[in-house]
């Protein structure tokens, strides 16, 4: 496997360990994601919620390290669409990029739809269907799997050529792509940086970041089964994250104004819903949203209540509006949210606790709607970081991609496994 190891694990072996979990990509903070925006002057100070303070789960299952490069690497992304059918993305070697499939009893290197490894950051999976998994590259193009290939679906940067290689965003554009202007085929003259994308049916894929050019601004893209567009967002809107159920049923969160934004796609227009307040906050952000069903939905954020002072959010949506779910834990950062199937969450990110030991216990978290809690993650990585979690449709597995970014390149690409 080129210069990198990868640990294989049995059947056996992930059935000894326990778990479930979801969804896809910020590795660590986001590139070009800026925090909340100033707000008026004379604005007071938020009262500080009070922080929860999560119990150690003896009984709870542990989780079992079920992959890991040598070095050099950082999972970003998961889908799983079933115990026995996990797809994983992410770098290993200092650049080369991995795509890797679990079978049920191992991991098996996939290949990626070009050429050179180290020519493509596949930075995100999104899929609605096993017959809707798309892999996106982080300058913005874009292929979906086909049998047991790969089909360049091009991008709003252009598209891509046969071994999908071609076709990084230009000023210029590349024929056959259709971009804002639906002419030319860019999105900006000095490419794109993707952040986050959904799949809510073969005909309509969401993808939304920033341009790379001077001045880099917020974009929106959707393919219609045949060519990109990329939709108006409201004027200073900024898009983070993405999460679709259905073509009617999509929202996307951000920022607008340096004020939390939630947008809901029903099929024909983007409406925009309200966020709940933060009383006495200077600004706020929203970075993830997890759509469970039509009356649950998750997003988590942040809201900058003085100069030296932030905290995060949780929100959690009802059917009807939008609402703080309650004080977030003490001592860790969150990244990455996962529905647990019984109306709670699993949520993972960085652990600042103290006493953690250089696993960090607290990586990954469970709130039940009421309380959190936390068990035992795998101690053989310093610092880690959860970048997306992916939870089976029946419950039976749930999977955490991260790495360790403190460590530059001798980070591990590892992925993490829950019955």
């Amino acid at each position: 496997m080129s210069g990198r190891l990868v640990t294989i694990v049995t059947l056996v072996a992930l059935l000894a360990a326990c778990g479930t979990a979801g969804r896809s990509p910020s590795a660590g903070e986001t590139p070009g994601t800026a925090g909340p925006g100033p707000g008026s002057p004379g604005v007071t100070t938020a009262p500080r919620a009070p922080a929860a303070s999560p119990s150690p789960d003896p009984s709870a299952p542990p989780w079992t390290q079920t992959e890991v490069s040598e070095w050099g690497g950082s999972m970003t992304s998961a889908v799983a669409f079933a115990a026995d059918d996990v797809w994983a993305a992410g770098t290993v070697d200092e650049g080369e990029t991995l795509i890797t499939h679990w079978d049920g009893r191992a991991w098996r290197e996939v290949a990626p739809p070009v050429r050179r490894r180290d020519e493509v950051f596949f930075r995100l999976l999104a899929a609605s269907s096993r017959d809707e998994l798309w892999v996106f590259s982080d300058d913005g193009r874009a292929w979906r799997r086909t049998g047991a290939g790969w089909a360049a679906r091009g991008g709003l940067g252009g598209t891509t050529g046969a071994d999908g290689t071609s076709g990084t965003a230009s000023t210029g554009g590349t024929a056959g792509t259709a971009g804002p202007d639906r002419t030319n085929g860019t999105a900006g003259s000095g490419g794109l940086w993707l952040r986050t994308a959904a799949v809510a049916g073969p005909r309509d894929v969401w993808v939304a970041g920033t341009t790379r050019g001077d001045p880099a601004r917020p974009f929106l893209g959707r393919w219609d089964g045949s060519e990109w567009s990329e939709p108006p967002l409201p004027p200073g809107a900024e898009v983070n994250d993405l999460g679709a159920l259905s073509p009617r049923d999509v929202w996307a969160v951000g920022r607008s104004g340096g004020q939390a934004m939630i947008m809901h796609w029903t099929g024909e227009r983007w409406d925009p819903v309200p966020a709940p307040p933060v009383p006495g906050a200077r600004g706020t952000v929203l970075d993830r949203v997890l759509a469970v069903s039509p009356g649950e939905a998750w997003a988590l954020g942040t809201a900058e209540v003085s100069d030296q002072e932030r905290r995060q959010l949780l929100l959690r949506w009802d059917g009807s509006r939008w609402n703080e779910a309650g004080p977030l834990p003490e001592d860790t950062r969150l990244t990455a949210v996962e529905s647990d199937g019984h109306g709670g969450i699993w949520a993972g990110g960085e652990s600042r606790g103290a006493g953690d030991g250089d696993g960090g216990e607290r990586t990954i978290l469970h709130f039940d709607g009421a309380r959190w809690t936390y068990g035992r993650t795998p101690g053989t990585q310093s610092g880690p970081v959860v970048n997306d979690l992916a939870r089976s449709p029946d419950g039976d597995l749930v999977v955490a991609v991260g790495g360790n970014p403190d460590y530059d390149e001798d980070s591990e690409a590892w992925v993490w496994t829950r019955r």
